[in-house]
């Protein structure tokens, strides 16, 4: 069991360092103003939230859903919460990069636009792990 949870440590260390191009690749992309300007009528928080949801947050659980699937391939599952320390070290390593951030300029939007890509990915793997096989016997 101890080997279990460190290989799903591992592979949380990995998912925290491959996140870091995908978020770098997913803030570079343009969006298109036809795309941005009613959302952002609509409200701005609102519209920053969107676009980093569908620009890192899908991307982000497409990377989190790979290591999940080996994980449970590999049979490392032995609690309910094991696949929750395959997100432990992305969340500390973006909890580092958010204290540092609003330690420089506090700024309440960029928490309100970003908080809901964590959320989702911890409701993703919430319901991963709750996720039982069908019995067709």
């Amino acid at each position: 069991m101890k080997y279990n949870l460190l290989l799903l440590f591992i592979f949380g260390c990995l998912f925290a360092y491959l996140s870091i191009p995908v978020v770098g690749v997913g803030s570079a992309l343009a969006i298109p103003s036809e795309i941005l300007t009613p959302l952002y009528d609509l409200s701005p928080k609102f519209a920053l939230t969107v676009i980093d949801i569908v620009t890192l947050g899908i991307p982000l659980i497409a990377l989190l859903f790979v290591f999940l699937l080996l994980s449970k391939w590999l049979y490392l599952k032995d609690k309910a919460y094991s696949y929750f320390i395959l997100l432990t070290p992305f969340l500390a390593l973006h909890l580092y990069f958010a204290v540092n951030t609003f330690s420089a300029n506090f700024d309440n939007t960029t928490l309100l636009a970003s908080l809901p890509k964590y959320l989702l990915l911890i409701i993703f793997v919430a319901l991963f792990s709750n996720h039982k096989k069908p019995n067709f016997s």
